[in-house]
């Protein structure tokens, strides 16, 4: 009975062995698909990681020294150029006004008298008077364009328009007057940023940053709106490098008036440092990559040919292709296909 086994497992062996020595042409033909090249322009790609910013961002503060009379914005609030965003109550300011106007008309009254003098009785009211009589007019006026200076400052209103994202403080709260030290921490009112237009910052490598220049394009995307990719270009960027991650800043403008794109979001940018013009390129599923390096496969009398190849840039859809490959006849498209050298294959219509 063992022997009997022994010689069954003897004859299943030899059998597996023999099978998997028959020659390819008894191997089930695979059902492939051809692509074919084309010359054209292709752009080497980096991808970089990148910060979503606000095209502009300030902090408003009080210049003068007051209760919070007047706020009308809030977190989310739209304001436009010049809109009065809050009012401070400054009863002293009022009050200086009031006395500087006095001051000036008191001090223009006293240049005319004297003046006018001086003409009808020149030996009476000598020049040096005169000149300081005018001179006290000037000092007059100067103080009440101080004064209506100062109040004017009393209404906060908006440098640019934009969204309001801050909001420090609450009606008929007291309000310092932004100056050094922790008074000014506590005069701040809002905080207004501008989101029509939105900077994406890239942290540029030290090996890309000779290849850096404005107009470059450039594909971002946002881990937080999935399937969407912006395109825009490098708008500007630092003309020095960080001391300690030895990257160089750049900058990319896009338009946001969908206001999708908020400031802090993370951002993936692609940006193209390189391009080749008229070259020769193959769908990226046209071309096989392996420890042993990139090859195509052709048909030749019904057999997948093996072809090794040289590669230059890969763009994501097509690769350059350098040497090894004329382009003049099709290849297969193997995708994620598994296919040997000297597969018989059949060709069938891509849909």
């Amino acid at each position: 009975m063992r022997q009997n086994l022994r010689s069954s497992f003897t004859s299943a062996l030899a059998a597996v062995v023999f099978l998997s020595q028959l020659p390819s042409a008894f191997a089930q033909n695979a059902s492939v698909k051809l692509a074919q090249s084309k010359r054209g322009e292709i752009l080497r790609n980096v991808t970089l990681p990148a910060n979503v910013t606000a095209n502009q961002q300030v902090t408003l503060y009080a210049k003068v020294a007051g209760y919070l009379k007047k706020i009308s914005v809030d977190r989310g609030d739209e304001v436009k150029e010049g809109g009065v965003i809050a009012e401070i109550e400054a009863p002293e300011l009022i009050a200086d006004l009031a006395r500087s106007k006095a001051e000036s008309e008191i001090a223009e009254l006293d240049s005319k008298r004297i003046t006018d003098t001086q003409q009808k009785a020149p030996d009476l009211i000598v020049a040096q008077n005169v000149d300081t009589a005018k001179a006290r007019v000037q000092i007059a006026k100067a103080n009440l364009e101080r004064a209506e200076t100062l109040l004017s400052f009393t209404k906060i209103t908006a440098p640019f328009s934009g969204v309001i994202t801050k909001r420090f403080i609450d009606l008929g709260a007291f309000v310092p007057a932004a100056t050094s030290g922790s008074a000014a921490q506590n005069a701040a009112i809002v905080t207004l940023v501008d989101i029509k237009t939105v900077r994406v910052q890239v942290a540029v490598p030290e090996s890309e940053v000779a290849l850096i220049k404005k107009g470059l394009p450039v594909k971002v995307g946002v881990d937080g709106l999935p399937g969407k990719t912006f395109q825009g270009t490098i708008t500007r960027f630092s003309p020095v490098l960080d001391d300690l991650s030895k990257t160089m800043l750049a900058e990319v403008d896009l338009a946001n008036d969908s206001g999708d794109l908020r400031p802090g979001m993370y951002a993936t940018a692609k940006v193209g440092v390189e391009k080749h013009n008229d070259v020769l390129l193959l769908p990226v599923e046209a071309v096989m990559v392996e420890k042993s390096g990139p090859s195509v496969f052709t048909v030749v009398d019904g057999k997948a040919k093996k072809t090794p190849i040289k590669t230059g840039f890969n763009d994501g859809a097509f690769v350059e292709i350098l040497d090894g490959y004329a382009g003049t006849e099709p290849v297969i498209a193997v995708g994620k296909m598994t296919l040997a050298d000297k597969q018989p294959v059949t060709v069938v219509e891509a849909k």
